[in-house]
């Protein structure tokens, strides 16, 4: 097999959601052109959907060091980068890919997942509406706006989006998940169960739906249920806005203690007192409880992929 038909054969099974398929493909086209820079960066793209970051990271240096500017490796780079929080570097590498070619659409969305994973929304919505401009019927740009308006809290945005995006493409992943929390945040766990389930029959490694199968969980057990609706209510508010509702809280909590203690109600104070230390170490709880129970259901998709 010649190494186009190799190469192109990679990207088809990786598009198809085939990636041990890819990975064997390009190992192939590796054994006999070891220095093929493009095959180097779709192995590092693979093998990031295998959630192995560092084999991915030696792999996509392999492809900068062949061809140091290959378009695609640096695109790969930076997606790398970010999985392995190494931000700066990934802004470095998205920068000269849209220098390179701004009217890329994957690198608009691109920056705008650095944008949010550096917490910064503001900076976020220009990329993804010029992104949404170069390709107004691409399900991804749509789906990408679906999820950033359900992470502000704006429901209706988000589900008009998402339901583009299933309309351009009806087994996209990114919109059904979602459309799954959309669901669980009205309260309707079964259906939200139900989206997660078809995106994970879509992409079983797909982090996004494992999340929102151990969501999922959360909501439906009484005790993390409450952490839950906590947590997503001060997500919404983003992190300036919750730093300000924690800190209005404590300033309540010491008045209240305060007030109660000045009036001779020391039971009282008490209770509150100790009504503030269980609500600390529940909210460091509820994360590494969740942790925990996503830790779970990655374990569960390594072992069905084993075996």
């Amino acid at each position: 097999m010649n190494e186009t038909y190799l190469l192109d054969l990679a990207y088809q099974r990786l598009n198809n959601g085939q990636v041990e398929g890819a990975i064997n493909c390009l190992r192939q086209l590796l054994s006999n052109a070891p220095e093929h820079a493009e095959a180097h960066a779709l192995l590092a793209l693979c093998l990031l959907e295998m959630r192995r970051a560092v084999a991915a990271e030696r792999e996509v240096g392999l492809a900068l060091a062949s061809d140091a500017q290959l378009e695609f490796a640096h695109f790969v780079a930076a997606r790398v980068a970010m999985m392995r929080r190494k931000f700066k570097l990934a802004a470095r590498h998205l920068a000269q890919v849209l220098e390179m070619n701004p009217l890329e659409v994957r690198y608009q969305l691109a920056q705008a997942d650095l944008q949010a994973l550096l917490g910064r929304r503001a900076q976020q919505l220009p990329y993804l509406l010029r992104a949404l401009e170069l390709a107004p019927d691409d399900p991804d740009c749509l789906a990408a706006m679906a999820e950033f308006y359900r992470r502000g809290g704006e429901v209706e945005q988000a589900e008009n989006f998402a339901r583009q995006a299933l309309q351009q493409h009806a087994a996209h992943s990114g919109a059904i998940v979602t459309l799954g929390h959309l669901l669980l945040r009205r309260g309707e766990v079964q259906a939200a169960r139900e989206h997660a389930t078809w995106a994970l029959g879509e992409d079983a490694n797909d982090i996004a739906a494992l999340y929102l199968i151990s969501a999922v969980k959360a909501r439906s057990n009484p005790l993390m249920g409450l952490w839950w609706r906590y947590n997503s209510w001060m997500s919404e508010l983003g992190p300036t806005h919750s730093i300000i509702v924690l800190l209005v809280m404590f300033v309540v909590y010491r008045v209240a203690v305060i007030a109660a203690g000045q009036h001779g109600h020391i039971m009282l104070s008490q209770v509150i007192q100790w009504g503030w230390l269980a609500f600390v170490i529940y909210s460091f709880a509820g994360p590494q409880i969740f942790k925990r129970s996503l830790a779970k259901e990655l374990e569960q998709v390594k072992l069905s992929r084993d075996f």
